[in-house]
């Protein structure tokens, strides 16, 4: 047998959740091959998500923040359980840099691994061009009652939200390794044990945006119209508009009822197709997306209306 095939035989039955994120963090940050791609990595993260963020908050930047909640945003029931399913959105990306090194070797795998950061770089500096004309943010509810949504509510502003990174990064990680997974020629069984998994969880993790109150509806398609565009041989319509249906496939109708699910899913792939319409003629590619920031007015509720 040899070294390669001892290699398979070691991970290929092994889910991705058994691969230590530790393990990823320690060889990105001391591999001579990985150290450089990973400095960029956390580069465009700082400079895309945190100081686009927190220059506003300390008043060093005058973008305008727009409120993009939709009345459908109160048919997703606030449901706090939901909050782990959302946090496993970092270890979800960073399990399969491990597993990368364990199945194919620390030199390959870091190469690899250096593709997947490239990638997820790419990610934070397109959202980073919408986020340079228009910051954006919803309501959310005032909630204490986890040490998590302490953790989500102190720490993150709240001013990223069209388009969602979170969706944006589940999608390409589904889509990035089904892609990595054929041309490395992987087993049939890592392929299937695997691929199912990232494409499970990716659905989860969108659903749970909505049920914790991270994101609205409306910051969903705006993120997959984005990884449509900037990755175009990955993430085609097809493959967003089947994972648009997917959602809530397996929510219970106390999570969320039959009808309001379709009505989300509606309202998501209709606005994502909106968007790749009018990409047919913009400019660049976030042209779309900027527009719609500015021509939005939140709809009022009947609620609202009535007072």
């Amino acid at each position: 047998m040899t070294l390669q095939e001892k290699r398979i035989a070691r991970v290929s039955s092994r889910p991705l959740t058994d691969f230590s994120t530790l393990k990823a963090y320690v060889i990105r940050f001391t591999h001579p091959r990985a150290i450089c791609t990973t400095i960029r990595f956390f580069i465009a993260v700082i400079r895309n998500y945190l100081v686009r963020q927190y220059a506003h908050v300390w008043h060093l930047s005058h973008v305008p923040v727009i409120h993009v909640d939709h009345p459908l945003d109160k048919t997703v029931p606030f449901l706090p359980q939901k909050v782990s399913v959302y946090f496993r959105f970092i270890d979800f990306w960073i399990e399969p840099l491990t597993m990368l090194t364990e199945r194919f070797g620390l030199w390959k795998g870091v190469g690899l691994g250096n593709q997947w950061l490239e990638a997820i770089k790419k990610t934070y500096q397109s959202a980073g061009k919408v986020y340079a004309g228009y910051l954006s943010t919803t309501d959310r509810p005032d909630y204490k009652g986890d040490k998590l949504f302490k953790l989500i509510h102190g720490a993150d502003p709240h001013l990223l939200c069209v388009p969602s990174l979170h969706i944006a990064i589940v999608v390409l990680c589904f889509t990035f390794f089904r892609d990595l997974f054929e041309r490395e020629q992987l087993t049939e069984a890592e392929k299937t044990r695997w691929n199912q998994s990232l494409y499970a969880e990716a659905v989860a993790i969108a659903e749970s945006v909505l049920f914790v109150k991270q994101h609205s509806v409306n910051c969903i398609p705006a993120a997959f119209y984005m990884m449509t565009a900037q990755f175009p041989d990955l993430v085609k319509p097809r493959v967003i508009e089947a994972f648009i249906d997917d959602m809530f496939k397996t929510s219970t109708p106390e999570e969320i009822s039959p009808d309001n699910a379709k009505a989300v899913r509606a309202h998501i792939l209709f606005t994502y197709r909106a968007y790749l319409e009018k990409a047919k003629t913009a400019g660049v590619w976030y042209e779309p997306i900027r527009e719609w920031l500015s021509a939005y007015k939140r709809p009022q509720t009947a609620d609202a209306q009535e007072s």
